[in-house]
């Protein structure tokens, strides 16, 4: 079977726990004897689609036409923000150029994940064939165009249930719909998306259920996410004034980057048991999970199966997470629930270590 992964982002582009699955079922398609393709979007204007073999993976790159590039959408105002999602929304030249892909290549499935960058107007019937559509969600961007909506929002507002109806109709043609979390998925099912697809609940179960093994001397906890405010580092740095100043014993290490960085590095400035060591991969973020024995996850947005709390697990870490979105499904009997937002809260499970 060959199957086609589209996401808006891959590789050298990665920004995230999205592009992280994308790779890992990349790969797992592969090893169970499967041909894979990936299609992703790259910032040079270059009309020439881009094919080359990326770690053993063929990958398609290619330049969708808009006003500027999707990475860099958080760097413009309202009025250009708008303009670009429109064109996203109803983009056909982008379909046209995916289109041509998928006929070259033939696939058996498509396997669509974010595709804000890529548009919203792929077609995967037609007179010749019908590929099977399958569609994994990562968050609530079908519904909030930026992903983020509040941990504790219940009712969407006018902008949102407008474009929730224009999505629905983008999406009506899907077969299968992966979430890896019941949350996200009865977040779809309460606003109509989906109606005719099959739904494939995939929660990878990474929990510690024994008591942490690393022999704790120095207490070492543990950040790694974007340095925005909806992932909650404010929240964090807030209770941590009040934990971590003048103590010896515990540190925090951050790793991450983003628009809040100089800031977290002012901060942290100062402080001899806080490191910034901005984004890591590979072996020297695998390095930092070994030397850390708490992860720290203070997000303050609704999140679905956050990436960072299996890698957590899966280095032995325990877990200090915001109850949000589907958090409360991932965590093991040894990982503690907080609520998110309340520094209050945070700082009464921190001082006791």
């Amino acid at each position: 079977m060959k199957v086609c992964i589209i996401n808006n982002l891959y590789g050298k582009n990665s920004v995230g726990g999205a592009e992280t699955v994308v790779h890992t079922r990349a790969l797992e398609y592969k090893k169970s004897g499967n041909d894979v393709i990936i299609i992703t979007t790259k910032a040079s204007k270059s009309p020439k689609i881009e094919k080359n073999n990326e770690n053993g993976l063929v990958v398609y790159r290619v330049y969708i036409p808009n006003i500027f590039y999707y990475k860099d959408l958080s760097k413009y105002g309202f009025i250009l923000k708008l303009i670009w999602h429109f064109i996203d929304i109803f983009n056909f030249a982008s379909a046209r150029i995916i289109t041509k892909i998928l006929a070259e290549e033939k696939p058996d499935v498509v396997e669509t994940h974010n595709l804000m960058g890529v548009g919203y107007n792929l077609k995967m019937q037609n007179a010749k064939c019908k590929i099977k559509w399958r569609h994994y969600l990562h968050d609530v961007q079908l519904v909030e165009p930026s992903g983020v909506l509040h941990w504790n929002h219940k009712k969407d507002n006018l902008a949102q249930k407008i474009y929730s109806k224009i999505m629905k109709r983008k999406f009506r043609g899907v077969d299968e719909v992966v979430s890896p979390s019941e949350f996200l998925r009865k977040f779809y099912e309460e606003r109509g998306f989906f109606e005719n697809a099959e739904w494939v609940i995939e929660q990878k179960d990474t929990r510690i259920q024994e008591t942490n093994n690393k022999q704790i001397t120095n207490h070492k906890f543990l950040y790694v996410g974007s340095l925005v405010k909806h992932k909650g580092i404010r929240i964090l740095m807030q209770a941590w004034n009040m934990v971590g100043a003048g103590r010896d014993l515990p540190t925090l290490n951050i790793v991450g980057d983003g628009i809040l960085r100089r800031e977290v590095e002012k901060w942290a400035s100062d402080k001899n048991n806080v490191k910034v060591y901005g984004r890591l991969e590979g072996e020297e973020l695998k390095n930092i999970y070994k030397k850390c024995d708490t992860l720290i996850f203070p997000s303050i947005c609704i999140e679905n199966n956050p990436t960072v709390i299996h890698e957590a697990h899966e280095y032995g870490l325990k877990v200090i997470a915001s109850d949000t979105g589907g958090v409360s499904e991932i965590v093991g009997e040894n990982d503690i629930l907080v609520e998110p937002g309340s520094v209050d809260e945070l700082i009464k499970i921190l001082i006791k270590y």
